[in-house]
């Protein structure tokens, strides 16, 4: 799964077209990275085996085998494996609201959708299997994963969501959400930031460079870090690029040394010794070893 950044600072989802505005992802968590991300995009993730931590700038949740969640458009959000290199198998429906509500302002779209995408409390809705209402939903988000099997089952998938979806809003109403709203001022900034890091992180980048893309202060940047995603900006733009090179590595046959420089490292000896403290082996073993 790949996530790209537009120009208005969202994220771009691998397989979702304004023709069919769904992707399905099936992934590995113990060899896909999922950053810090978000997306306009509405997602439904089921666990088909292992242990996931979903995280977001409020709240982080365990789910097991058999679980699914819900994440609201446009949520600051990260998905691990519990375990590093543990294997966590999810399958992943992501859409854009337009699958289900058709065109602007439709009877769907604003009786339907907008309570929930409008929702200022809601950033996660867990779906564990506790009720008849929430099995049905769990049996109807693994029919949803064997339909993309099959060749033509577009409108199929898209009657399965909408079955989906009124049930989802049937759990929303018997759900306790959180008082607090899901983003705050923070939560805009540093969304605003991590754009910006993922955008440059090429060039050499000073703190002050992080923070007047969001016009604040350089203390106000690392506050926002370390209380959203409990990281300093040095340390996500340190991680962004080792995520950036591991690609590339995966990917291309680029010598070490111009994969160092085109991920913002000023030399092929500092980038080597930081891969194989993050990663465990040297980058050109590493490539050997994922090539294969």
């Amino acid at each position: 799964m790949k996530i790209r950044i537009t120009e208005n600072q969202l994220e771009e989802i691998e397989g979702l077209s304004t023709e069919y505005p769904y992707a399905f992802h099936h992934v590995n968590l113990a060899e896909t990275k999922i950053p810090w991300h978000w997306h306009e995009e509405l997602e439904f993730n089921y666990i088909v085996s292992g242990t996931a931590v979903f995280t977001t700038a409020n709240q982080s949740c365990v789910f097991e085998r058999g679980e699914a969640f819900f994440i609201n458009t446009n949520i600051l959000c990260t998905l691990t494996s519990r375990e590093e290199g543990q294997a966590c198998i999810v399958d992943s429906h992501l859409f854009h609201p337009t699958f289900l509500g058709g065109h602007f302002k439709s009877i769907f779209s604003t009786k339907y959708l907008d309570p929930v995408l409008h929702n200022k409390h809601l950033e996660l809705l867990e779906i564990r299997g506790t009720s008849a209402r929430q099995k049905k939903l769990l049996e109807l988000l693994r029919h949803a994963a064997l339909l993309q099997r099959r060749d033509n089952t577009e409108f199929q998938t898209r009657n399965v969501f909408s079955d989906i979806w009124l049930l989802l809003l049937e759990e929303l109403q018997e759900t306790e959400l959180s008082s607090s709203p899901r983003k705050g001022a923070g939560q805009d900034r540093i969304q605003t930031m991590i754009a910006f890091i993922q955008q440059n992180y090429q060039e050499k980048l000073s703190l002050e460079d992080i923070a007047r893309s969001a016009s604040v202060s350089k203390s106000e940047c690392l506050r926002c870090f370390r209380s959203c995603i409990h990281r300093t900006p040095f340390e996500y733009l340190l991680d962004y690029r080792l995520d950036m090179a591991e690609r590339l590595l995966r990917t291309t046959d680029a010598p070490v040394l111009d994969i160092a420089l085109q991920t913002g490292f000023s030399n092929g000896a500092y980038f080597g010794k930081l891969f194989k403290e993050a990663r465990g082996v040297p980058p050109g073993l590493y490539r050997k070893i994922h090539q294969k």
